[in-house]
């Protein structure tokens, strides 16, 4: 009997687009397996964007809004036969989960901690480093695949993933790298804030701008950069694990890149802000990156971390073991796992 599974996410300028990087990666590793007929990733999200995070050999279907997905969602699942789905959405709700087994899904993976419908799921996936099985719910029901093994890193950044974490004596180069799209703006205070306060810098700093940024955001970086021989400014880099690897610490929201930046064993900082604030703290509070705060002090906390030689190879010691890249294939194992028990 052949399998198939879609895989189905959202992503753009208000709600980030890790969700798409997450599920191309989750996609090839399902195809690697060799298990499944057909991997199809649903993608709410634009042309542009799809075109930016579609893996390779892979077949994405692109729609403009929730409802056009939920219709091709039924599509699909009836006439291809397609009988497990995975989401990546924010805030899922019991009710969805109804709504894609009465669309004939025998099987519902949620990839993702937002949600309380998540616990309605078959299989919950929540790969926070700061998260355990007793995180789970007396009334789930399902299989819980729960903390760091299960983290998703994309396979250009597990391959280069060294032997050894960042043992450097100085930094001298700081990457920030604040996501796909940035909505809060916060890249463009740090940087007015690190402009106007580090009149002889210690090191270089290098600015990403994501695929989703807007405009006027992007702008205005190009005009402090251009005031400034220290700073650099990257637009949608293709390879942001290389930048990763040629800086000695790498400023996040506590994001998807955060733990990248583990798994590379770089010392990972992050701002804390808005809904990101809470996964910031966690993973402070286990050492796994430093927590810069809210963005009005983070530069000067910044500043202070970088004469923390001691703290940067702790942090990266500490991440470099705990993430390591193989989240991705413990997941689809699992999937196709599901699918083997459902069809005994």
């Amino acid at each position: 009997m052949s399998y198939s599974v879609v895989v189905q996410a959202a992503g753009g300028g208000a709600i980030g687009v890790g969700h798409l990087s997450r599920t191309a990666t989750l996609a090839n590793a399902l195809r690697s397996t060799g298990f499944w007929k057909r991997v199809v990733l649903l993608w709410e999200t634009s042309p542009e964007l799809a075109a930016y995070f579609q893996p390779p050999e892979c077949e994405v279907i692109i729609v403009p809004d929730s409802q056009t997905a939920l219709r091709e969602r039924s599509r699909l699942c009836k006439q291809q036969g397609i009988f497990i789905l995975v989401t990546d959405l924010l805030n899922i709700q019991a009710e969805d989960v109804a709504v894609a087994k009465n669309q004939g899904y025998q099987a519902f993976v949620h990839v993702n901690d937002s949600g309380i419908g998540r616990f309605a799921a078959d299989m919950l996936v929540d790969a926070d480093a700061f998260k355990s099985l007793k995180d789970l719910p007396p009334s789930f029901k399902g299989v819980g695949l729960i903390g760091a093994p299960y983290r998703i890193i994309r396979p250009s950044v597990a391959q280069l993933r060294p032997l050894t974490p960042w043992l450097g004596d100085k930094v001298n180069k700081v990457l920030i790298s604040l996501g796909g799209s940035d909505p809060g703006n916060i890249t463009l205070q740090l940087v007015q804030s690190l402009y106007e306060q580090q009149l002889l810098p210690s090191f270089s700093t290098t600015i990403v701008v994501g695929p989703a940024f807007d405009s006027t955001q992007v702008n205005q970086l190009q005009i402090i950069v251009e005031q400034n021989q220290y700073l650099s400014i990257i637009k949608s880099p293709s390879s942001l694990a290389h930048l990763i690897l040629e800086h000695d610490l790498i400023v996040t929201l506590g994001g998807i890149t955060s733990y990248e930046i583990m798994c590379m064993g770089k010392p990972c900082a992050a701002v804390a802000w808005g809904s990101m604030k809470y996964y910031v703290e966690h993973l402070n509070s286990i050492s796994l990156l430093a927590n810069l705060g809210e963005v009005k002090n983070a530069v000067n906390c910044l500043l202070k971390l970088t004469n923390n030689i001691g703290l940067l190879h702790q942090l990266a010691k500490l991440g470099w073991k705990k993430i390591d890249g193989r989240g991705a294939d413990r997941i689809a194992t699992q999937i196709s796992n599901l699918a083997n028990t459902l069809l005994m």
